[in-house]
């Protein structure tokens, strides 16, 4: 195939709007598919989810109204784990970030050899934040205001004029810790000092990724967007593929959406779900204009990869095997690791994981992205999407510097920083969807200010509400 690609076309939301009345008699999940191919099935994609998640839909009242964000703060926010950090932010003893969720502030800590601490972020004298907006460094923490110093537990070391201060003793006034925990290089932390522990909020997720070790990666893009909506209509966009048809038209020839497979996990103490799509899969609202040579052409410009000769990518299953041999040559090439024998799926499909309340890992290296959610300061209708892009780390090899954090204000887009390059470009895409959503919620009809979710498609989505009502003691 000679001829140039035109990726303009591709991008085009009016080369892929589907036909009005369009359905499909025969759209297998993912598993099923490739079933169906005769290619390998993943174990991790072959065991199914075990929850089905009741259909009570969230009132959008709970993410509009001001009266319930101190109730969050009080029943999720204090009361369940969280990712505050990776380890590679804070590599060297003595290395801290502030971590903000709403109007909460928390102080980790790399506090000893392959050791991390946390503590709320508040001075015992007057209150001061410990640490601000920038990571800080050094063996003791020293209060900016009047200079009262701990230790890197946390325990209070030293107060100026101890003499007016019988009682500031170490005993009495040692930072406020918080539980703290690491998985996957990420440094979780849980306000609630009886909460069980973090393998617990887990649940299945580790043993998936097993062999795909998160703490074996380094983030080689990271980006904080700013965005007017309610946190829980923020992660709720990423937990379902049905909006790709509109809202991704620059995917559609590459990702088969309409063959997303959705597992959810449910056993009291974890809620966790899943999302899996196939790459090289044209996407069934367009499949009859997407031949699998042009997803195959469309993949390799996106990714990075050479463009396959002729005679290759004339089948959706050659397409599938010449990307995976070109990502395990890109790897090896680039970052020194060898996926030799790693299934297609690891290699070029999505596998996207979800942990109540707010955090995305993924597996694999279609997509080897990182999302993380938390509401801003003590409005309804504002929050901050995290997002990393994970790169694999050769076993020895020196962990790459942490890149800049590009923060992304209210009224800029990813375009407006090139750094972000794909990421910024997609993320810019679901945020046109976004904030416009929140603004419906506001306009919608009281009599039926709720949604209608999906059997299938947004299982997770249900499967959030469940956990959320849970956790926040609602009757509906």
């Amino acid at each position: 195939m000679n001829e140039t690609v035109d990726l303009t076309k591709y991008g085009n939301r009016s080369y892929v709007r589907a036909v009005m009345g369009t359905q499909f008699d025969d759209m297998p999940q993912y598993v099923d598919f490739l079933r169906r191919s005769g290619e390998e099935i993943p174990q991790t994609a072959a065991e199914r989810g075990t929850h089905r998640p009741e259909n009570k839909p969230l009132p959008y009242e709970y993410y509009l109204d001001p009266k319930y964000v101190p109730e969050e703060i009080e029943k999720i926010w204090k009361k369940k784990w969280q990712v505050a950090c990776r380890e590679e932010d804070i590599p060297n003893i003595g290395d801290r970030v502030a971590y903000d969720v709403g109007p909460l502030s928390f102080l980790i800590i790399h506090s000893g050899e392959n050791e991390y601490s946390a503590f709320w972020n508040s001075c015992r004298h007057r209150a001061r934040r410990l640490c601000g907006d920038k990571p800080e460094s050094g063996d003791m923490v020293q209060c900016p205001f009047h200079a009262w110093s701990y230790d890197l537990k946390g325990r209070l070391a030293w107060v100026p004029r101890h003499e007016e201060f019988p009682s500031a003793t170490a005993e009495l006034f040692s930072l406020r810790p918080v539980q703290c925990d690491t998985w996957g290089g990420n440094v979780f932390i849980n306000p609630d000092l009886d909460a069980e522990p973090l393998a617990d909020a887990l649940g299945v997720m580790p043993q998936h990724f097993a062999d795909c070790p998160q703490e074996d990666r380094y983030t080689a893009a990271w980006i904080k967007k700013k965005v007017k909506i309610n946190w829980k209509s923020g992660l709720e966009a990423f937990l379902e593929g049905y909006h790709v048809l509109t809202t991704h038209p620059s995917g559609m020839p590459i990702f088969g959406s309409t063959y997303t497979q959705t597992d959810c996990w449910d056993d009291g103490k974890a809620s966790v779900s899943r999302l899996i799509t196939p790459a090289l899969v044209p996407d069934g609202w367009v499949q009859g204009e997407v031949s699998p040579r042009l997803a195959l052409d469309l993949f390799c410009n996106t990714y990075g990869l050479p463009l396959p000769p002729e005679g290759r990518g004339d089948t959706v299953a050659d397409a599938r095997a010449y990307a995976a041999d070109k990502t395990i040559e890109i790897h090896r090439e680039q970052n020194g690791v060898d996926f030799t024998g790693r299934s297609i799926s690891y290699l070029v499909d999505m596998h996207q994981w979800y942990a109540f309340p707010a955090h995305f890992p993924w597996w694999g290296e279609g997509l080897s992205w990182w999302y993380n959610f938390t509401p801003l300061g003590e409005s309804p209708d504002e929050c901050v999407m995290e997002i990393r892009w994970l790169r694999p780390l050769a076993k020895g090899a020196p962990r790459p510097p942490l890149p800049r954090c590009v923060e992304i204000d209210f009224d800029k887009q990813g375009r407006d920083f090139p750094e972000t390059g794909q990421v910024g470009f997609i993320m810019d895409e679901d945020m046109e969807n976004m904030e416009e959503v929140h603004r419906g919620m506001k306009a919608a009809d009281p009599q039926v200010a709720r949604p209608i979710l999906a059997t299938e498609q947004e299982i997770r989505i249900r499967h959030f509400h469940e956990a959320y009502i849970k956790a926040m003691g609602i009757t509906l």
